[in-house]
């Protein structure tokens, strides 16, 4: 009988420790599942919140592009335009329009050196034009081999002005978001959609910050 106390001892001890031992094995477990849980939502909410951002982003442009062309009362430069220069030729100028880009805090550089490149056409041709002809001229068609910015609203390649813009997709590729837009006007209380042009932008971080870098032109029906 004394002989097999030690061992009933031993058994028993055996047992007390697994019995212990257990429910730490599962609180381990349970936590280990919450912080997987905690990351995931963590994650999701991250996403959430950069698609957000990139809603804003992708709309700022037109946001503010479609209210400055049909202001009545504001002088705020949309596009560049020319002024005389030291020769008496014409000279675009890009900084009114620029400042204002600047201000929405949401366009990069990469798009407004874009916008000079598009110019660089009309910018090279209007070089050689007397500043006191081009000034007292009221016939855009002289230059529109050149400059066809001069007939329409360059960015919704109309003469026509819409009320606003609505997200119709969003992808992302890569580290670049692109957003695809559609135009609307709103006219006693009911929203008409047009399909003849859609803008899609593309937006990419730039110095950390989520930007937009490009805009093109897809045509629709």
């Amino acid at each position: 009988m004394m002989k097999k106390l030690p061992l009933l001892i031993l058994i028993a001890g055996m047992l007390f420790f697994l019995g212990i031992s257990k429910p730490k094995a599962q609180e381990l477990t349970a936590g280990n599942m919450l912080k997987s849980d905690k990351t995931s939502l963590n994650q999701k909410k991250n996403k959430e919140e950069e698609r957000e951002i990139i809603k804003k982003v992708s709309t700022s442009f037109y946001d503010w592009y479609l209210k400055r062309i049909t202001a009545t009362d504001d002088t705020t430069a949309y596009r560049y335009f020319f002024v005389k220069g030291e020769n008496g030729k014409c000279k675009a100028n890009f900084e009114p329009y620029f400042k204002q880009l600047r201000k929405l805090k949401t366009i990069s550089k990469k798009f407004m050196d874009s916008e000079m490149e598009i110019a660089k056409c009309c910018i090279t041709h209007m070089e050689n034009v007397d500043w006191e002809d081009y000034e007292s001229t009221t016939n855009a068609f002289r230059y529109i081999d050149f400059c066809s910015e001069f007939l329409s609203y360059y960015w919704i390649r109309s003469q026509e002005p819409y009320d606003g813009v609505e997200i119709i997709e969003m992808t992302k590729k890569g580290n670049a978001w692109f957003t695809t837009l559609q135009f609307y006007t709103d006219y006693e209380n009911k929203r008409t959609r047009w399909n003849y042009i859609y803008p899609i932008v593309k937006v990419e971080k730039e110095n950390g910050k989520w930007l937009m870098t490009e805009i093109a032109l897809k045509d629709g029906e």
